[in-house]
Order: C-alpha cells, then sequence, then structure tokens
C-alpha cells in the first residue's frame, strides 16, 4: 500500500506541476513575438531614418554614414543593430 501512495502522490506532483507551467509557456512565447515585432518595427524606423539624414551615397564613397546612423539609432533603442 505504501508504494501505490507513493506513485499517487508522484503522478499528482507531476501532473500539477506540468499545469502550472503551461501558462509561463505560452507568456514566454507571446513576449517572445511581441519583441520580434517591436524589434522589426525598430529596424524599419532605423534603416528610413538612416536613408533620410544621408539620403545619396555616392559613388566611390561608402555608405559608412548611413550604417553609423542606423546603429546608433538601434542603440538608442536598447536594441543590438
Amino acid at each position: 500500500m505504501r508504494t501505490r501512495t507513493r506513485l499517487a502522490l508522484l503522478v499528482t506532483a507531476l501532473s500539477v506541476a506540468a499545469l502550472a507551467l503551461q501558462p509561463e509557456t505560452a507568456d514566454a512565447a507571446k513576449r517572445s513575438r511581441n519583441t520580434s515585432a517591436q524589434r522589426d518595427a525598430m529596424i524599419e524606423q532605423c534603416i528610413a531614418k538612416a536613408q533620410a539624414e544621408a539620403p545619396f551615397v555616392a559613388p566611390g564613397q561608402s555608405g559608412y554614414r548611413r550604417v553609423d546612423i542606423y546603429k546608433n539609432c538601434m542603440f538608442q533603442a536598447g536594441m543590438r543593430p
């Protein structure tokens, strides 16, 4: 009888733990999607800002000014470029 009781308690504990972890997993996935969408929006804004502030890249010149503007914009938003 003792073994049967232990087994029942173990199964119950594992079931409760599995149920408790489900909402956390769903919340983490939702936060990840939100973060990804925010990052995509910020990338678009920073690209637009870089193109507006450095509209032309002359032949023979590099586009480093645009890159610097984009990187700075992303850093200011708290994201990696």
